[in-house]
């Protein structure tokens, strides 16, 4: 019998560390529960078991860029993933909006042509009135299964009549392989240096959503680490998860490197590299606290059992500090008076304000994204 061919399509390749963890998790865990043939509508990934409808050789700067060589790149990767599939799926991430994209009518023509379509990890909306929210249940009308990552998405897709399709899932993330046992901070060896970790974000601070000041917060956790280094040897992981050259995160990190150092603060930067997530994700799980802008430097240090505290710039942080019952003390807002990391870092580094949600009850959920689906094998 031939195996079901699941091409896997998202923000892949674009130098993003979440996005192409999406595509590593989701091409795996379809071999797993859906015995399928899978690949990745994009670059080639590091430690996916897919085919790609990129070439290897193919520089993945040209893939992303903003000019007419990476629009045609990412046309043509998707029309030949979209011809070479039994079911193409939206796999992981914010992808659900009204926003206006090649891939939608490219997509609806193919189910007239038999491919299946679903969503596996997904946000649905912001929309920024009714008649988005319309185009986009309109859209999704034509799916066969939706597996949403968090409450607010799955009280949409009921409101959009989408119940018999949708399934409450997690964020992909929870696929990852579980951690071993952590050792608590104040047991490590005698001299140990504590590493905190800190992925900043280059999000816009004037749009609808109420965004702390980016500069505001980075200079109250300098403030911080250089208090904490006082009592302890302190070492900064800064890490640059998405490292696309126009909308990446490379200069600030490597600036607020030089911050830390400028304080006396051992810091080194930790770019995301070589299309491999699992390598950043073994780094992330090496801190002891993580302070992270990215929602995938925060989710995925929540899976790794390393404490940690989130910046809340979108509502994507929101909704996921709000599934796992995350403490208000570790969402660092809009509205905040004072420094919301003198207090909570040396909390967390003593094992206290653990979320509601245990890792592992949260964990317990990942497999049924995909064996809830209809083509989930016994």
């Amino acid at each position: 019998m031939t195996a079901l061919r699941a091409a896997f399509t998202g923000y892949y390749g674009m130098r993003n560390f979440g996005d192409d963890l999406f595509g590593v998790l989701c091409t795996r865990a379809a071999q797993t529960y859906w015995r399928a043939s899978p690949s990745v509508v994009g670059p080639p990934l590091a430690a996916a078991p897919a085919r790609s409808t990129v070439p290897r050789r193919y520089p993945t700067r040209w893939y992303g860029s903003k000019g007419l060589v990476g629009k045609a790149s990412r046309w043509l990767s998707f029309a030949r993933g979209i011809h070479d599939c039994d079911v193409l799926v939206m796999g992981g991430g914010s992808v659900i909006t009204a926003r206006e994209s090649f891939r939608k009518p490219m997509m609806l023509s193919a189910v007239d042509r038999g491919v299946q379509l679903a969503a596996v990890g997904v946000s649905i909306g912001p929309f920024a009135d009714a008649r988005d929210e319309d185009a986009v249940a309109a859209f999704l009308q034509r799916f066969r299964y939706l597996s949403v990552r968090d409450e607010r998405s799955r009280r949409l897709a009921q409101a959009m009549g989408l119940e018999a399709i949708t399934h409450a899932g997690c964020d992909l993330a929870a696929l990852l392989p579980v951690p071993g046992p952590r050792t608590a901070v104040p047991a490590r060896a005698q001299g140990e240096p504590v590493r905190i970790g800190v992925a900043p974000c280059r999000y816009r601070e004037d749009g609808e959503y109420a965004a702390p000041a980016r500069r505001r917060w980075e200079e109250h956790l300098i403030a911080t680490l250089a208090d904490l280094r006082r009592t302890r040897e302190v070492r900064v992981d800064v890490f640059s998860l998405n490292e696309h050259p126009h909308h990446g995160d490379r200069e600030l990190a490597q600036a607020l490197v030089d911050r830390l150092r400028t304080e006396g603060v051992a810091a080194e930067h930790r770019p995301y590299a070589s299309q491999d997530p699992l390598h950043t994700v073994d780094a992330l799980a090496a801190c002891d606290v993580v302070v992270s802008a990215r929602l995938h430097g925060a989710i995925v240090a929540y899976l790794q059992d390393v404490p940690f505290m989130i910046i809340d710039y979108h509502p994507k942080c929101r909704d996921f500090a709000d599934d796992i019952g995350l403490d208000a003390s570790l969402r660092v807002t809009a509205g905040q008076a004072g420094n919301p990391f003198s207090d909570a870092l040396p909390a967390l580094l003593a094992g206290e304000r653990q979320p509601r949600v245990s890792r592992a009850d949260y964990a317990r959920r990942a497999p049924d994204i995909f064996q809830c689906a209809p083509w989930a094998k016994a």
